[in-house]
């Protein structure tokens, strides 16, 4: 009989980033903990590269006219009601997404970026920086943060825990990070929790949360 604690207890343990003894001697629960670990580095890579049909809607009338024949314009007008609606929740869904260059105030999304110019305590707002300034920021609660130096993942804070450059706090987390090269900082930042690490670049990282239909916030420091 396969041991099932994995999916009902161990799988808690790993997203806390806590040990788990029991795995460590149990080849099932080690071989779920596998399946798992696949499964999440595999999501990024779902759909890349594919583009939709730009004559979907089109083909959809097409077909809807063929398998109906005449039927009455009453019910083509009703879809169209409906798929208008449909296209409104997803407008919706979407809403939690800032724009880029939008001021959040403290306890929303993001705060905007300090620039901390080395070795000095004065602070500046903006988006450009020098080599070895600091940058500053924070986020809520819920939030996760990847940066990326030139494309590639540089930083990765998980929600409401303590990493580097990364500090939870009574209102979500203070973001502080060097800036030891040239080059472009971008910064994003989720709404909620992501199951993946950032790994495949910031494109298809971009590209795996908007699949996903996550919501986020991205900007961008210049480091000349």
């Amino acid at each position: 009989m396969s041991c099932e604690r994995y999916w009902r207890e161990g799988i808690v343990l790993v997203e806390r980033g806590l040990d788990d003894p029991h795995r460590d001697g149990c080849e099932d629960c080690r071989r779920a903990h596998a399946s798992r670990q696949e499964l999440i580095e595999a999501l990024p890579l779902i759909g890349a590269g594919k583009t939709g049909d730009a004559n979907w809607q089109a083909k959809v009338w097409q077909r809807i006219d063929g398998a109906r024949g005449h039927a009455p314009w009453r019910w083509r007008w009703q879809l169209a009601g409906a798929l208008a609606v449909a296209c409104v929740f997803a407008l919706w869904l979407g809403l939690g997404r800032v724009p880029s260059g939008e001021v959040s105030p403290r306890g929303e999304l993001m705060s905007e970026i300090q620039i901390i110019p080395a070795g000095a305590s004065m602070r500046s707002v903006g988006s450009d920086a020098h080599v070895d300034d600091r940058m500053r920021f924070t986020v809520s609660e819920t939030s996760d943060v990847w940066i990326y130096r030139d494309d590639i993942p540089v930083v990765r804070c998980r929600a409401r825990q303590v990493s580097e450059g990364c500090t939870p706090d009574a209102h979500g987390m203070i973001v502080d990070v060097p800036l030891p090269r040239l080059g472009k900082y971008t910064v994003i930042v989720t709404a909620a929790p992501v199951p993946w690490p950032p790994r495949a670049g910031l494109d298809a990282d971009r590209g795996a949360l908007v699949r996903a239909g996550a919501s986020y916030r991205e900007e961008t420091v210049h480091v000349r």
